[in-house]
C-alpha cells in the first residue's frame, strides 16, 4: 500500500473553517472512484501540526491519477508519505498542470453575493465525477443562473466549453467586458460576437455574447478553440436558447433568499429570492437540454428550501437524485442565515 497526503488550499480552510475537512473528504471520495487503482482510508490527519487529507492506494498513482487529484478544489500540494527510522517524510509529487487558463481568473472579479471560486470548482468536479462523461476531454457546461460568471471561468480553467444564462442584462455585460479585457491583457487569441436574438413568436428577446478562444495563432487557425457564451435572458427559456441533449453538465448556485436573486418572469420588476419558484419555472427546460448520463448539481440554502422539497422538485421534473454517503457530506453553514447544501441529480434514459 502507498499512502498519500494532500495539503489543503489555505483559501479553502479560510472560507469553510472546520467544515472544510468534511467537504474535502467528500470531494476526494468521489475522485478516487475515477482512478486507475483502488484507494481507501480517506481521513483527516495532522503531520507536524499541519492538516492534510490522507488516503491509501494499492499502487503508485499514474500521471492520469495525479491529474485527477490535482484538479480537486482543495488540493494545494500532493505528497507521498514515507516512514523511515521512526520519522515521517513527505515526498512531494509534481502536480500536472492541465489548466487551460490561469486559475486565478476566478479571484479577480469581486462583488457582493459572489460564490467562492473554490466551492464552485468543487461543484463542477462533483458534477463531472457523477456523470457518464468523466473520461471526455470535450465537455459542455451550463450555469443557468450564472451571475457574473464564476462557474464559467472555473469551467474554462479546465478547458470546458462554457455557457451561462443570467436575467440581468447589466450583470451579463459586466461579465462580458471582464472576460474580453482579461483575454486581451493575457494575449489569448479570440474572436467575439454579440447579437440580439428573438423567438419566432416574439415571446422573448435576449442578448447573446460569444467568445471563441485559442492559446496560440496556430491553434486558432487549426480550429482548436474553446467556446464561451453569455446570454442575458430568462433561464426558463433554456431549451429555446440551446438544442435538446446539448450539455454534459449543469452547475448552478441558486438564490439563497439573502444576497442572490433571479426572476422567473421577464415582466417581473423585482427579483424573487425563492429558489422553489425558480426551479418550478426552469427545471423542465434544464432537463431537456441535458444529455442522457449528464448531471445537474445545485447548491442552495436549506433554511429557504428543505432538502426533501428539493428532491421532490427534481424527481417531478424527470431527474434521478443521486444519494450515497459521499454525497451527503456537503452540507455546511456559510453564516447565520445560510445553511448550504448540494444536490446531485442525473438524467437517465427512460
Amino acid at each position: 500500500m502507498v499512502t498519500y497526503a494532500l495539503l489543503t488550499n489555505p483559501g479553502h480552510n479560510r472560507v469553510y473553517y472546520e467544515e472544510s475537512k468534511k467537504l474535502a473528504a467528500g470531494e476526494l471520495q468521489l475522485a478516487l472512484t475515477k482512478l486507475s487503482i483502488s484507494c481507501s482510508d480517506v481521513k483527516s490527519d495532522y503531520i507536524a501540526g499541519v492538516h492534510y487529507v490522507v488516503f491509501s492506494a494499492s499502487d503508485d498513482l499514474s500521471e492520469e491519477d495525479i491529474a485527477v487529484i490535482g484538479m480537486l478544489s482543495f488540493v494545494y500540494a500532493i505528497f507521498e508519505i514515507k516512514k523511515t527510522r521512526g520519522l515521517i517524510l513527505l515526498l512531494p509529487i509534481m502536480k500536472i498542470n492541465n489548466r487551460y487558463i490561469d486559475e486565478n481568473i476566478g479571484t479577480i472579479l469581486k462583488y457582493t453575493g459572489k460564490t467562492n471560486e473554490l466551492f464552485t470548482r468543487m461543484m463542477i468536479n462533483i458534477a463531472l465525477f457523477c456523470s457518464d462523461f468523466s473520461h471526455l476531454n470535450q465537455i459542455r457546461l451550463l450555469d443557468p443562473v450564472a451571475g457574473k460568471g464564476t462557474t464559467l471561468f472555473e469551467g474554462l480553467v479546465f478547458g470546458y466549453d462554457v455557457y451561462g444564462i443570467e436575467i440581468g442584462e447589466k450583470i451579463v455585460s459586466e461579465a462580458y467586458h471582464f472576460l474580453k479585457k482579461y483575454l486581451e491583457t493575457e494575449k489569448y487569441k479570440h474572436t467575439v460576437k454579440t447579437e440580439k436574438v428573438s423567438a419566432p413568436d416574439k415571446a422573448f428577446k435576449v442578448i447573446r455574447h460569444s467568445f471563441d478562444i485559442a492559446k496560440t495563432k496556430e491553434e486558432q487557425k487549426g480550429g482548436n478553440l474553446k467556446h464561451v457564451e453569455l446570454i442575458a435572458g430568462n433561464s426558463a427559456n433554456t431549451d429555446k436558447f440551446f438544442k435538446k441533449n446539448f450539455f454534459h453538465l449543469i452547475v448552478g448556485d441558486l438564490p439563497y433568499g439573502v444576497q442572490h436573486g433571479n426572476v422567473t418572469n421577464e415582466k417581473q420588476s423585482s427579483l424573487t429570492r425563492n429558489p422553489k419558484e425558480l426551479l418550478n419555472a426552469c427545471l423542465p427546460a434544464w432537463y431537456r437540454t441535458l444529455m442522457n448520463g449528464g448531471t445537474l448539481v445545485l447548491s442552495w440554502n436549506l433554511l429557504v428550501l428543505p432538502r426533501e422539497n428539493m428532491v421532490s422538485l427534481l424527481n417531478k421534473s424527470g431527474f434521478t437524485v443521486i444519494d450515497g454517503d459521499s454525497l451527503m457530506n456537503f452540507r455546511h453553514r456559510v453564516d447565520r442565515s445560510i445553511n448550504r447544501d448540494i444536490v446531485v441529480a442525473k438524467k437517465t434514459r427512460r
